[in-house]
């Protein structure tokens, strides 16, 4: 009787043991986030990846991708990678302003293990400078080779259009200090007219006629007075 009691205390320990085990790779989920720039510049064009971590046997998925219509626009999306397995984008359409739903399939039935992204978002900024938009995954869906579903976590991120710097620095005045003294031009007079030889002729001086016209009366008179002296001795 005590051995059936210890067979049966191994089964149930190694029972639990195992369910526990189970639990815990039930509770494991694949991680499925956006990744996207923190800051874009107004009117540009920017990609945002969707990401994947580790996965067994991924085949199939679907879901949702949400932003703000007003500030951003998807114009397409391009395939993923997981390893070396190219994951194509089979179905993108726009369900609502700023929805779109992706699909997705891994052509054969061999399945993919590892991790990337499933798929690039190509949007351009179409909001003015300090708006911002998040862009969140919903509906998500991922299957396995088998059809049956892999548990996953859907993770979403927010991107802010940058604000153009406006600050313009003015000219710096230059105001001359007081106690300078003011300039002064020394003109240098040039070599030719510092050389012997070369002075330079004086201004001509205005003829006086009243002291000009008293020099000739006497001289005229004295003349007068000589040539009669002159006669009258020859008489």
């Amino acid at each position: 009787m005590r051995r059936i009691i210890k067979i049966l205390g191994v089964i149930t320990i190694m029972a639990l043991l195992l369910g526990g085990a189970v639990v815990t790779v039930a509770a494991t989920e694949v991680a499925v986030s956006i990744d996207a720039p923190d800051e874009v510049v107004p009117a540009s064009d920017f990609t945002a990846s969707v990401n994947i971590g580790e996965v067994a046997n991924f085949d199939a998925c679907n879901y949702d991708v949400s932003f703000d219509a007003s500030v951003l626009r998807l114009d397409s999306v391009t395939s993923g990678l997981i390893g070396s397995i190219t994951i194509p984008v089979d179905i993108c359409n726009q369900i609502s302003s700023g929805t779109w739903r992706v699909v997705q399939n891994v052509p054969g039935l061999s399945g993919v293990s590892g991790s990337g992204y499933l798929a690039v978002l190509h949007f351009h900024v179409i909001g003015s400078s300090g708006t911002s938009s998040a862009i969140s995954l919903s509906k998500g869906v991922l299957s396995d080779k088998a059809a049956s579903e892999i548990k996953a976590t859907w993770a979403g991120d927010s991107v802010r259009v940058r604000v153009a710097s406006e600050a313009v620095t003015p000219p710096t005045a230059v105001t001359p200090s007081p106690e300078a003294p003011a300039l002064q031009t020394v003109v240098t007079p040039s070599p030719e007219a510092t050389t012997p030889g070369n002075e330079a002729p004086l201004p001509a001086k205005p003829i006086n006629w009243l002291v000009l016209r008293e020099v000739i009366g006497g001289i005229v008179g004295v003349g007068l007075i000589i040539f009669l002296l002159a006669k009258r001795r020859a008489y």
